[in-house]
């Protein structure tokens, strides 16, 4: 599969803080893809053992984007980067650069042949991903992209989202342009992809409410159009499964709000129209309450919610379909919730303890590591890295527990992108570089 790009990374990134913060509740589906994960610098965290420190294989200065990927744009074994505006093909097995491409940005689409990116002068940009010679390039905004735009490879077609307004599509062997629509408007936008015969697109209205786009692939012409406090989570059983926020949460009354912890509806991407709204767990108020994850897997819903006055993120499950009346199940007593439902596990923090739970069984892996506060945990295969506060990186074995070893970043503002792991080798972006880390055996 061909690696594509979301939504523009920094805005995105930052609009999604600025409304967790203001009250609103959110999915982490609107902020995950594309968003870095902050640790704190200038807190204190436990002493590292040497002996437990992991070599870096190599490392390279970057111009920070990849830290927004939902995976690194990695194909062949080959990654690809930007920095000073030059976009390099690197061998991840050696490190040495494969070749350069000046005025080249961050890779937007990577296949087998190709790598596409958005250049300088609004130019989509076609290059072979061997040599990194010049396929084609094509104006796709005739005036400056002051944010951005997108690119994906869908269904034979190369489709562009610029921020300040219109989707089109070419053809990725030509460069020629398809057709475009600059009426859709695609400011905080993302391209979600071809659903029964309609692409379907988004953007944000009001910074609060968003709205889907229904659009013809053969011709770009709109479809529908649906509006509302959403966020997306899942593409299921024929239907999109939205989140959806109660409109009285965004006012800033001193009253209590009732309402629900989560609120689910399904939208048809045929037609726009949204169905079947499911309410879970009735609250006095949820003026203060905010959303950080949702994950649909049948046949539950796991929601991480807390209060945004406090420093809470709380794993709940619910159970859908006919046995929706089931009482919720809460992972509250296994502390701080870090990261999942990934791969049947979810992990926790309690104190400076971390813990993975099977969420199956409810049995416990307590993992080794330094006493100290995690900012940030993702599973990747059988490997738990786990970000502290002071930058350093910490590496469990999730079956057991067991350290396998950390990395001192020597980031000096430590923002960790996602990490990705390629035949062995950890790819660890951050703000200003990427590391690339042999990961020991188990």
């Amino acid at each position: 599969m061909p690696q594509v790009k979301s939504i523009k990374p920094i805005l995105s990134a930052f609009l999604s803080l600025s409304l967790l913060s203001s009250g609103i509740g959110l999915s982490l589906q609107a902020i995950h893809t594309g968003t870095a994960h902050a640790a704190s610098a200038g807190s204190t965290a436990a002493k590292v053992s040497k002996d437990s420190l992991l070599p870096l294989k190599w490392q390279v200065a970057t111009d920070g984007m990849g830290m927004y990927d939902t995976t690194q744009p990695v194909m062949n074994g080959i990654l690809y980067f930007s920095a000073k505006n030059t976009l390099y093909a690197k061998n991840i097995a050696s490190g040495q650069i494969r070749w350069s491409y000046k005025t080249g940005e961050h890779p937007q689409i990577v296949t087998n042949n190709s790598v596409f990116f958005i250049d300088n002068n609004e130019q989509l940009v076609k290059v072979s991903a061997s040599t990194g010679k010049l396929l084609w390039k094509v104006k796709v905004s005739e005036r400056p992209m002051e944010i951005g735009g997108q690119a994906q490879l869908m269904n034979g077609k190369v489709y562009f989202a610029n921020e300040s307004g219109g989707v089109a599509a070419y053809h990725p062997a030509t460069g020629k342009k398809l057709w475009e629509n600059k009426k859709i408007p695609m400011y905080v936008g993302t391209l979600h992809g071809e659903y029964k015969g309609v692409l379907v697109v988004s953007s944000t209205v009001d910074n609060i409410r968003r709205q889907f786009f229904g659009l013809d692939p053969a011709t770009g012409k709109q479809l529908w159009r649906t509006e509302g406090i959403y966020s997306m989570v899942a593409y299921q059983d024929g239907h999109f499964v939205l989140r959806e926020q109660a409109k009285a949460a965004y006012e800033n009354g001193k009253a209590p709000v009732p309402g629900h912890l989560l609120t689910l509806v399904s939208m048809d991407p045929a037609t726009g129209k949204v169905t079947n709204k499911e309410n879970y767990q009735a609250l006095d108020d949820i003026s203060r309450q905010g959303n950080f994850f949702t994950s649909i897997q049948k046949p539950y819903v796991y929601s991480v919610d807390g209060n945004l006055d406090k420093d809470e993120y709380i794993l709940t499950r619910f159970t859908r379909g006919a046995n929706a009346g089931t009482a919720p199940k809460s992972y509250e007593n296994f502390g701080k919730w870090l990261a999942g439902p990934a791969d049947g596990m979810a992990f926790f923090q309690k104190g400076t303890q971390i813990t993975g739970v099977h969420l199956a069984d409810d049995s416990v892996v307590t993992f080794d590591n330094p006493a100290s506060k995690v900012e940030h945990l993702e599973r990747v295969g059988k490997a738990i890295f786990a970000i502290y506060e002071n930058g350093y990186i910490s590496i469990n074995h999730s079956d057991t527990g067991a350290l396998l070893g950390m990395i001192k970043s020597g980031a000096s503002t430590p923002y960790f992108g996602n990490i990705s792991i390629v035949n062995g080798t950890a790819l660890i972006p951050t703000e200003h570089n990427l590391l690339a880390v042999a990961l020991p055996k188990e």
